[in-house]
């Protein structure tokens, strides 16, 4: 069934391209004398030839030739009043005589194998328009109206600017199609980035979790030995085996997300230009989501790279996410990294509502959060500047903190300390402290 598919939508390509290649012949320019044309017909059929390149070039262009003969001969049958059939099969029967010999010497010459060495392909491709017109001008006996020498001269100059016509549109064509393939790689890539960050930070947290259920086994164990009475002990060693099963259960999902990122990666380390541009570029999606004009400002004072980077753009897309929060319809964030003596520090600038200073000290308490459904009134989990805080602080060994003017502006500011790897200011690479 596939195949029949597949043979199906092959004819219907076909057809479609040979219906398309007539009509462009009807754009031309007919310099001489016996209905001889030089049209964009042969642009456009090269063109198909060569973007679909398992399909059979002499069978396309016999189609092609014998379609453009009955087209022709139908147009000029109905439009003149004094010609017979006969008169019009004479006219338009030598046009077969082109797109034959086109196909056939496209196929000897291997133009396909030809596209990527210019010069190469374009001799090809010149060879086969210039030598197929003079076929059909033999034909049409064109000499009869005119100095040989000269139709022939014509020819090979209309062939040539076909040929460049067409060699132009071929490469402008495989130009856009290589970088819209670059633009869906690089949007695939930032998608993954900022994907694998997230999972970081939530292993970060799964091994917190881990150490904390470690922690309360351990407590109900000391406290088992300690009770004497059986109806709370029968209940607390139920609590630790369940809480147990937990942990080995974390445990699994925590071994299985370490194997996964100690595979073998392409890229160890991120510049921090390449970092805020991710970080711009999902702001920007976001607030287009939303509905929100929102101008995004990177800027950084030192070109250097990290080796820790997932971490660093799960904080700044945290701290980011809630700078959009914070705008209601147009705005303006600012972001910047900027490289001390002695820590690297990022910036996360907004003209949002702001926050109220006596509540500056617990927004990065759990829990805490400005934000809440607007159809269902529920209010956010509020921890994701609770996560932000422990990886800065925990992970990182750094500082964060926050100013705000209510109705003004919200700047969080992040400071990292590092350790330098290499030298050359620009060719820095820093492996950020921490545990």
């Amino acid at each position: 069934m596939d195949v029949i598919k597949a043979n199906r939508r092959k004819i219907e390509n076909i057809f479609a391209m040979c219906i398309l290649t007539v009509f462009m012949g009807q754009i031309y320019i007919s310099p001489y004398t016996y209905g001889f044309r030089l049209s964009l017909a042969v642009v456009v059929l090269s063109l198909f030839l060569l973007y679909f390149k398992d399909y059979n070039e002499l069978l396309i262009c016999t189609l092609v030739g014998f379609l453009m003969f009955a087209f022709r001969g139908m147009i000029t049958y109905l439009s003149s009043g004094n010609l017979t059939l006969s008169d019009v099969a004479m006219i338009y029967i030598p046009v077969i005589a082109f797109y034959i010999p086109f196909g056939l010497l496209f196929r000897l010459l291997e133009v396909r194998a030809m596209s990527n060495r210019p010069l190469n392909f374009m001799l090809s491709l010149w060879v086969c328009d210039s030598f197929s017109n003079l076929i059909e001008a033999c034909f049409r006996k064109v000499w009869t109206s005119g100095p040989f020498d000269k139709i022939v001269m014509a020819i090979i100059i209309m062939g040539g600017l076909r040929t460049i016509v067409t060699y132009m549109v071929y490469w402008l064509s495989n130009y856009y199609v290589s970088r819209f393939k670059i633009d869906q790689k690089e949007k695939y890539y930032k998608e993954l980035v900022l994907f694998t960050s997230r999972l970081k930070t939530e292993l970060f947290f799964l091994k917190k979790s881990r150490s904390e259920i470690e922690s309360t086994v351990s407590f109900l164990h000391e406290y088992y030995q300690k009770v004497n009475d059986p109806d709370l002990k029968g209940p607390l060693l139920k609590i630790a085996k369940d809480i147990h099963e937990v942990k080995k259960d974390y445990l699994r999902v925590i071994a299985g997300m370490e194997s996964a990122f100690t595979m073998k990666s392409p890229i160890n380390y991120m510049s921090n230009r390449d970092i805020l541009f991710i970080i711009k570029d999902n702001m920007v999606k976001i607030a287009q989501k939303q509905h929100k004009k929102i101008i995004v400002t990177v800027d950084y004072n030192t070109l250097f790279t990290l080796k820790e980077y997932y971490p660093i753009i799960s904080i700044l897309n945290n701290l980011t996410i809630n700078s959009i929060d914070a705008i209601h319809n147009y705005g303006h964030v600012y972001i910047d990294c900027l490289y001390t003596d002695d820590l690297i520090r990022f910036r996360v600038k907004d003209n949002g509502v702001g926050i109220r200073e006596d509540k500056l000290d617990a927004i990065f308490g759990a829990g805490y959060s400005t934000k809440y459904d607007k159809v269902t009134g529920e209010m956010s989990s509020g921890i994701g500047l609770t996560h932000v805080e422990q990886i800065v602080k925990k992970h990182f060994e750094g500082h964060i903190s926050v100013r705000s003017e209510l109705g003004n502006f919200t700047e969080f500011i992040v400071e990292i300390p590092y350790v330098k790897v290499g030298g050359g200011l620009s060719n820095d690479t820093f492996n950020l402290r921490c545990r």
